[in-house]
């Protein structure tokens, strides 16, 4: 009986988990668990495949990708319970630190740690800070219990740390929390704080580990994707500080905020207090990469609402507003959440009909900056993709150059780069269809860069489409196989496909 707040949480994420399982992912997803599909295939991330982000994310995928192939199911719903039993992990593991709080507190901030680690993300599963979010959990409540001095087991603080370990090694942006927990706690220990404890030496060994990797396997993306990046990734930053203060992003400052008034009752909340000052780390996070892409907020968000639940959960202050206005500021991000899904931007009904008569394993193309478009229909149609490339968002990057008084020679040579390495792969798997993402007199993308116009300049290419016919014009230009290709199997070809 002693257990049932723990039970009642892991019910909970069974429950989440099998709403959800039906479902799909979003577009960044898609891709990561298409490469998946395409490694197992033999194909070279970074060579066969074109990726801006480190290689982790990438192997995290495979183990799943395999799993759903020999069980004969969705690969999404393989992520998707691999995901939920993550979470059933992150909230056992914190539960061992929760035993000062009385059975029912402590049930309603399990309650409350599941919905925010497995339905808030419910648009975003699988995606970077969920992961890293579910990881920093139970080691915040690591951090808060060393700081009051308590016995732990060196194999639990072993796990944990390897496992909070990954997630923060998914980006670098991540370490800011670690680093911040551990200033906490130094301020807590001052001359008794020592820094090899069996959590540190785990992250440290992880780290390590993953560096070693990225050097002797992945050397390509030190050696071809760090150098793209530092070319022509900047142009993806917000147009201005008023565009990261997005609806996610809104309420987990003003959840933060609210934590910040309650400053004295906070401090006499060890888990509560841990579990802040990840979501601050997160906010920095956010803040520094500058993109103000919702799912860049969800740990932030995700983090500053189960440190107001563990607020309510261990203070032993009255706190009659908050805990008036506590529950409705927890049910905040699910709305932001219910929202995404009840309006989400893609797959569109244009996007919808030009793809809606194609039958699974037909080889798609498409144009665009923009990777969602592709991403939101590729994997869930089981499409092929002739590509290397998951969208061509780096010809931004070439239209600022373009525009430039004194154009940089590295950017415009990318330009070319890119193009030709689409026509080699589309010879290799000729698309039966295009979808290109243009640019349309009085549409809401009137002004936007027209990618067709940089592929039209490669003599190849144009020839490339004279194949096809034009079927369709709305906010994409649908291009149709006409005219067949010679059958053929050209040099250089993708592996994997």
């Amino acid at each position: 009986m002693a257990s049932w707040p723990l039970l009642a949480a892991l019910a909970l994420v069974a429950l989440i988990t099998a709403a959800r399982l039906t479902g799909t992912v979003d577009s960044d997803v898609a891709w990561q668990l298409w490469i998946a599909g395409r490694l197992h295939e033999g194909a070279d991330l970074y060579r066969d495949i074109i990726e801006t982000n480190p290689p982790l994310w990438f192997w995290m995928a495979v183990p799943v990708e395999r799993l759903a192939s020999l069980l004969h199911v969705r690969i999404e719903s393989a992520l998707i319970v691999a995901i939920g039993c993550l979470g059933a992990l992150s909230l056992a593991a914190t539960s061992r630190f929760l035993r000062h709080l009385e059975p029912s507190p402590r049930a309603m901030f399990l309650c409350a740690i599941a919905i925010m680690l497995c339905a808030m993300p419910w648009m975003h599963v699988g995606q970077r800070e969920q992961i890293v979010m579910i990881g920093a959990l139970p080691y915040a409540a690591l951090i808060a219990a060393r700081r009051d001095g308590r016995a732990i087991p060196a194999l639990l603080a072993l796990a944990i740390g390897a496992a909070a370990g990954l997630g923060f090694a998914l980006k670098h942006y991540f370490l800011i929390v670690p680093l911040l927990l551990e200033l906490w706690l130094i301020a807590g220990f001052r001359r008794r704080w020592h820094p090899l404890r069996p959590e540190t030496l785990a992250m440290a060994g992880i780290g390590a580990a993953y560096s070693v990797a990225i050097v002797l396997i992945e050397r390509d993306f030190l050696v071809s994707i760090v150098p793209l990046l530092t070319q022509a990734y900047g142009s993806f930053a917000a147009p201005s500080v008023r565009h990261l203060f997005g609806l996610p992003a809104s309420v987990a400052v003003a959840i933060l905020l609210v934590l910040g008034l309650h400053a004295r009752a906070l401090r006499q909340a060890p888990i509560a207090s841990a579990i802040a000052i990840a979501a601050m780390g997160f906010a920095g996070a956010y803040f520094i990469q500058f993109k103000g892409w919702p799912y860049h907020a969800l740990a932030m968000l995700g983090c500053a609402s189960m440190a107001l639940a563990a607020l309510l959960a261990e203070s032993k202050d009255k706190l009659r507003l908050l805990r008036l206005g506590g529950p409705a500021l927890l049910c905040l991000p699910l709305s932001v959440s219910a929202g995404e899904a009840m309006r989400p931007t893609l797959p569109d009904a244009d996007l919808m009909q030009a793809i809606s008569d194609l039958p699974p394993a037909t080889p798609v193309g498409f144009i665009s900056e923009d990777t969602a478009i592709a991403w939101s229909v590729t994997l869930q149609h089981h499409f092929a993709y002739p590509s290397r490339y998951n969208g061509f968002w780096m010809l931004s990057s070439v239209y600022r150059n373009e525009q430039a008084g004194s154009p940089d020679a590295r950017l415009t040579a990318l330009g070319t780069e890119v193009v030709a390495n689409t026509v080699a792969d589309f010879r290799c798997m000729p698309p039966r269809r295009i979808l290109v993402s243009r640019p349309r007199k009085g549409s809401w993308n009137e002004h936007a860069n027209d990618p067709l116009t940089i592929f039209m300049r490669n003599p190849e290419f144009a020839e490339f489409l004279r194949h096809y016919r034009v079927t369709g014009r709305t906010s994409l230009e649908v291009y149709e196989l006409a005219k067949p290709f010679p059958a053929n199997n050209p040099a250089g070809c993708i592996r994997g496909h």
